[in-house]
């Protein structure tokens, strides 16, 4: 009987003893609701060295160590929770890949107490003074509104008055409500931090087929915002080792908890892009995330290379926005082309606003690669600007700020 390649299920999990030991337990919380994109082939070197031969044949042939593998999978991005959470966000699946390629990861801004928010206005929310505020700089918020939920980045933190007070990067999509419950998220952000290893177990759709990739990182991820679409996540996973496990494929049915899919992106669930023009209408934002690496060659490890150093890591974004013909704003305007290295400000985009299930990226300093382009969607006249994330240094608080403040991209679950 054929196998077929579409029934299985994928997991990841880092590896607790570092580079060179393998997980091997997988619960549910490390399983991944994704789709490869081809199936892995596991990687092996194989030499052949050339001698002289007494007639026309193949030179004895050596197998050497197992090689990089490169695995890439897509999946509909998910939130942590199904539930209003009761505390800053635990991190799944998503955010794992993604710190991977970004760097670090930290969990902040729970405020369970309502009292703790006093009002504000769309730039500036009103906290109770004395509650813990320096920490929260340079993260978001999951504001509570009237109506709903907006997600503020914390840019200026000021203790020195009653009540305290938050300076947001963008406006929040209406001012805050008088009191209520702001959830925390988990920042992800671009750092210099060297990725931890983590264990990719491809469990096919029979028996036999059960693959272990050890010593994975990510090296490209791709999060596409797109209007009338769901939020979708793309990754290339570079695996050093492999394992041929043989048995324990054919999973059987299981429900992915606390694992909801973000909704489509569209007004009613939160989505929107602010810049420093407000609000901007968009078709879609692509933000595309990599890491340069290279292999420490290792005699003492099993197949000689020893890890993935991280050399580089870069983001880039792309909005696309519908031309306008008149009223038209920072990324729609036709007679205002933004041009190669000018500054683009902060950008802010928000693919979801409920609780558990929310998300938001900031690039606070995007710079233009290039001269916006023209193209056509549903044959409407479209204006695609391309940003980089440029240094940044804008947040301050009258206490000490560490990171994720100041950093040059940062993207959150809340």
């Amino acid at each position: 009987m054929g196998i077929p390649f579409g029934f299985g299920r994928l997991a990841v999990k880092e590896q607790s003893s570092g580079w060179g030991t393998a997980e091997t337990s997988f619960a549910n919380a490390n399983y991944v609701e994704a789709q490869i994109t081809s199936p892995p082939s596991p990687m092996q070197d194989s030499e052949q060295m050339p001698v002289l031969r007494g007639d026309v044949y193949a030179p004895t042939r050596v197998a050497g160590g197992r090689a990089p593998t490169e695995i890439q999978i897509t999946m509909p991005l998910h939130g942590f929770s199904t539930a209003s959470p009761s505390a800053n966000p635990t991190e799944h699946p998503d955010a794992l890949l993604l710190r991977s390629v970004l760097g670090a990861a930290e969990q902040a801004g729970y405020h369970g107490t309502a009292s703790d928010l006093e009002g504000g206005t769309t730039s500036v929310i009103n906290i109770d003074d004395g509650t813990a505020l320096d920490a929260e700089v340079g993260h978001a918020l999951l504001i509570p509104l009237s109506s709903g939920y907006s997600v503020g980045w914390v840019k200026t933190g000021d203790t020195t008055g009653d009540p305290d007070t938050y300076t947001l990067q963008r406006v929040l999509s209406a001012a805050p409500a008088s009191s209520g419950v702001i959830y925390g998220g988990n920042c992800v952000y671009s750092a210099v931090t060297q990725p931890t290893a983590f264990t990719l177990e491809w469990l096919g759709s029979t028996d036999n087929v059960k693959f272990r990739f050890v010593d994975c990182v990510v090296t490209s991820a791709t999060i596409t915002l797109e209007t009338l679409k769901q939020p979708t996540l793309a990754v290339t996973i570079s695996a050093l080792d492999w394992s041929n496990v043989g048995t324990g494929g054919a999973p059987g049915a299981e429900a992915l908890t606390n694992r909801p899919q973000m909704p489509v992106c569209i007004s009613a669930n939160g989505f929107r892009a602010v810049t420093s023009a407000a609000e901007q209408k968009i078709v879609r934002a692509t933000i595309n995330m990599s890491a340069t690496v290279a292999v420490d060659i290792d005699s003492s490890s099993s197949q000689g290379r020893g890890r993935f150093t991280v050399t580089d890591r870069s983001v880039t974004a792309e909005v696309t926005a519908q031309a306008l013909s008149s009223g038209a704003s920072t990324l729609n305007d036709p007679t205002a082309l933004v041009a190669p290295a000018a500054a683009a400000g902060a950008m802010q985009i928000d693919a979801n606003t409920t609780p558990g299930r929310a998300f938001s990226v900031l690039i606070p300093a995007g710079v233009a690669t290039a001269t916006s382009t023209f193209g056509s969607d549903e044959d409407m006249l479209t204006i695609t600007t391309a940003v980089e994330c440029g240094l940044y240094t804008g947040d301050t608080s009258t206490g000490a700020v560490s990171a994720p403040a100041n950093t040059s991209f940062r993207l959150a679950f809340l």
